[in-house]
């Protein structure tokens, strides 16, 4: 399905029903909620078998503290890197290079540049011309994933830019129009706008 409208508008609801939450609570102050949001991030992205239970550990304990010990800023410099980093650490810790759970939980506290590693994404690309060579790397799978979204974007842009006009059959309902418009105008929003679009299509040929 092409209708951008529809996965503009499904976005706006994820972001303030799950992605807002998850990235104002994890990392908080509030050390027991921080844990609680980190698990319910993982089992709504469905990476919590990435994690085995580790003896002597509060689920997912030390895997929050591995993503909350990435310090300083996310550039496109360093982004590959970054995301590579965290999966070794995973797999350092629980046995399993999880770049997929290391791109995700790092998109919560970073947004972009951080590209959601997925493999429904990769399905779809690879099924549309942008062809992700079996067992790439993050590196190759980024350059693809932003090919793609960049012939993408205009169509992205124009429907980000209508949500204003439905935020009240939305769950921004109650927010005002000025933070909607900002909301909706970043790139990390389209981005995730264009994921729920390559995820939902991936099936198709």
């Amino acid at each position: 399905m092409e209708n951008f409208n529809y996965f503009s508008l499904m976005y706006l609801n994820d972001w303030y029903w799950w992605d807002k939450p998850f990235s104002e609570r994890i990392g908080g102050s509030d050390k027991n909620d921080s844990l609680e949001a980190f698990h319910e991030a993982a089992k709504y992205y469905k990476i919590t078998r990435n994690f085995p239970v580790l003896e002597n550990e509060r689920r997912l304990a030390a895997a929050e503290a591995l993503v909350l010990s990435v310090a300083g800023s996310i550039s496109e410099k360093n982004v590959c890197e970054t995301v590579k980093s965290l999966a070794a650490k995973f797999q350092e810790e629980y046995g399993k290079n999880a770049v997929s759970a290391a791109s995700k939980f790092l998109w919560l506290r970073f947004k972009s540049p951080v590209v959601i590693f997925d493999s429904r994404a990769i399905a779809w690309l690879c099924t549309h011309n942008y062809e992700v060579p079996h067992n790439a790397g993050y590196e190759v799978y980024c350059e693809k994933w932003l090919l793609a979204f960049n012939d993408h974007e205009e169509k992205i842009r124009e429907s980000c830019s209508g949500l204003i006009e439905v935020k009240k059959y939305s769950m921004a309902a109650e927010e005002s129009d000025e933070d909607v418009e900002a909301l909706v105008s970043q790139r990390w929003f389209m981005e995730r706008v264009f994921d729920k679009y390559l995820w939902f299509n991936a099936d198709v040929g």
